[in-house]
């Protein structure tokens, strides 16, 4: 894929009279491996700021070993919140699925020449949303495997339209357990995205873990944050083992395609947003309690 972020994100900040309130970047470990992350905040009013308690305020975060690539896919994904936030709740909310899926499931921006490069990147978030519903209610197949990175172990997950979606998991040195997942075309692909998931995941838990240990801890009343909380600790483990355990108790769902076009907006100035949406399997994802693994 061609990305054309150098010359179409070369006004995108705020200082340029662009979207972007700042960006900024470091080094980030994954698993072992150097990487750099970057952080894009939107500016004032092009996003909803959510009451994290774990994760911080950035709008969109990158992660490659080249930090130019990391800050591109940083502004990506900040683009492709405000697009959301922009149409979740407007009068067009139907024309873009969202009236089915209200969440951001298979969206996707990229600065690219033509927009299937957006749609490849939003049809496989939506591979990869569908297929871990469908593992974790029983009704996909999968299979274990080790990975090349010490400690991480990985389940493989059949799905729709080809490709993979790997879910990573590992034991962290403080006794936490940290998960990530991707999809991608091919299962070491997948596996890399999931293990750079992961390793975000691990972060996340470690400040957490730290934090715990001078009592300025706060309990997350985000759904996903305490699903975050609860599958990383003992008994949250333990339920997702039992998952492990269990082989598949039904067929995978019909894959029915709600949306597969582009999000026409403000944003289009600087990249092409995609979603292509499934039909959920249900609404567990949205509606299911801290123990249903989703986040």
């Amino acid at each position: 894929m061609l990305s054309l972020a150098a010359f179409r994100y070369r006004n995108v900040l705020a200082a340029h009279g662009g979207p972007v309130e700042s960006l900024e970047s470091g080094v980030f470990p994954v698993w072992g491996r150097r990487m750099i992350q970057a952080n894009a905040r939107l500016s004032a009013g092009l996003s909803q700021k959510s009451h994290h308690t774990l994760y911080g305020d950035a709008d969109g975060t990158g992660t490659h070993r080249l930090a130019s690539v990391a800050r591109h896919m940083a502004v990506s994904e900040a683009l492709e919140r405000w697009a959301f936030h922009a149409t979740v709740r407007s009068s067009r909310a139907a024309d873009f699925g969202f009236t089915v899926d209200p969440s951001s499931n298979g969206m996707s921006a990229f600065p690219g020449i033509f927009g299937r490069h957006a749609r490849r990147k939003s049809m496989l978030e939506a591979v990869e949303r569908f297929s871990l519903i469908s593992w974790w209610e029983g009704r996909a197949r999968w299979q274990h495997f080790d990975t090349d990175w010490p400690g991480v172990s990985a389940v493989a997950i059949d799905g729709p339209f080809g490709g993979v979606t790997v879910l990573a998991y590992a034991r962290t040195d403080y006794g936490m357990y940290a998960y990530g997942h991707a999809a991608e075309e091919s299962f070491g692909a997948a596996c890399e995205r999931a293990v750079i998931e992961l390793a975000r995941h691990e972060w996340v838990l470690r400040s957490w873990w730290l934090a715990s240990i001078s009592g300025e801890t706060r309990t997350p009343t985000d759904l996903f944050e305490r699903r975050c909380l609860h599958f990383s600790s003992e008994e949250g483990h333990e339920r997702f083992k039992q998952r492990l355990q269990e082989g598949a108790s039904g067929e995978m769902p019909e894959a029915s395609v709600i949306c597969d076009r582009d999000i026409p907006g403000p944003w289009a100035d600087y990249t092409t947003v995609w979603r292509f949406a499934l039909r959920p399997p249900s609404q567990g994802f949205l509606n299911g309690g801290d123990d249903y693994f989703f986040w």
